[in-house]
């Protein structure tokens, strides 16, 4: 999930809207949003709230927005057959405002979490104490629409699909001790590091948490999502030492979205090699030769907005039947931007956020 950007920004354009009088159709950076006819003009400054973000009751009493009264949550909807997402507002009285600047905290507006789902609620989290300080999380990554200036058409980029499952993490770290480590942890990890010479451990878990396993040989992996893939795939044995392999768990019971699944399965997305990303054609063969599937390869070449708008839409190279949620573009060899850092970003349809009953587990 990306992180919360409450925005002061430009109105980039107007339309009017084809199915309805007193509507128009405003855009700021890549992001639509119906507004009421003639409410704005084209260079006025606003603040755009983007979906899934939590409006406080004082603001919905005060714009009148009695829809979002229910929950308070910013969405992606369709209005007279035109998509509208988020909310823009007037900018607030009390300082002066500048185009970027960011106005949550001002406004007091949350990001929206989703719940955790059943499967997660039963696993066994690792101590604070005892996690691999070198586990690394994943990036998380933005939405192409707020930053439409990153990607240019000199980058050569890999676009793939975004599945719609649950973050995975499995490693092969260097075995930390730590002051604030529990004594007889400390006494057991020096006698593995240095009396038995075992440098490194085998951690899995999911986007935020390490998960916790029992080192009893016939109950090594946890009763858990994780732990069956980490089984089936054996990554404790085929996961070199200093990688991490992060990859997403889909399928039956997982998300709304199983991809005709009875069961679950997982795709690769990126693999890290002593705390930096390899280059995709390093992940495709690194999982190759392991016999792990990555993610679908969906485009190579150089960066169009045409070319990632059409790898957004359409149905699932997994399940030809389902939706796509969309895809997630990053550079080719892996670069760096000053606004984002790692350059990769996120591109979502719009068929995926008008979905009913959708699920958005981590």
């Amino acid at each position: 999930m990306s992180s919360l950007i409450v925005e002061i920004c430009k109105v980039e354009d107007i339309i009017k809207h084809p199915n309805a009088d007193r509507l128009s159709i405003v855009r700021v950076k890549l992001w639509n949003c119906i507004v009421g006819l003639d409410q704005y003009k084209i260079g006025d400054l606003v603040v755009f709230i983007p979906p899934d973000c939590i409006i406080p009751q004082n603001l919905i009493e005060e714009h009148k927005l009695e829809y979002l009264k229910h929950d308070g949550r910013t969405r992606t909807v369709k209005l007279r057959g035109a998509i509208s997402q988020g909310l823009i507002l007037d900018l607030p009285e009390g300082k002066k405002w500048k185009e970027g600047e960011d106005a949550s905290e001002f406004l007091n507006i949350k990001k929206w979490e989703p719940p955790e789902p059943k499967f997660y609620v039963q696993t066994k989290k690792t101590s604070k104490k005892k996690i691999n300080p070198f586990f690394d999380k994943y990036t998380d990554i933005e939405n192409v629409k707020n930053y439409p200036d990153v990607f240019t058409e000199d980058d050569t980029v890999v676009i793939t699909e975004k599945i719609h499952g649950c973050n995975a993490r499995y490693a092969n770290l260097e075995i930390s001790i730590s002051g604030n480590q529990p004594i007889l942890d400390k006494v057991a990890l020096w006698v593995k590091k240095y009396i038995l010479k075992k440098t490194h451990e085998f951690v899995y878990g999911s986007h935020n948490v390490q998960i916790t396993f029992h080192s009893n040989r016939n109950s090594f992996y946890g009763e858990d999502v994780w732990g069956e893939i980490a089984k089936r795939y054996d990554f404790a044995n085929k996961i070199p030492e200093g990688y991490i392999v992060y990859g997403e768990i889909y399928g039956e019971g997982i998300q709304d979205l199983t991809y005709g699944m009875k069961g679950t399965d997982i795709v690769i997305f990126d693999v890290k090699k002593d705390g930096e990303y390899l280059s995709w054609n390093d992940v495709v063969f690194f999982c190759g030769k392991r016999g792990w599937r990555t993610v679908p390869e969906l485009y190579i070449g150089k960066y169009s907005a045409d070319t990632l708008k059409r790898c957004t839409v359409g149905k699932s190279i997994l399940c030809p039947t389902q939706i796509r949620e969309g895809c997630v573009v990053k550079t080719w060899p892996e670069e760096n931007d000053i606004s984002i850092g790692r350059k990769i970003l996120k591109s979502v349809s719009e068929e995926y956020y008008l979905r009913k009953d959708g699920t958005e587990y981590k």
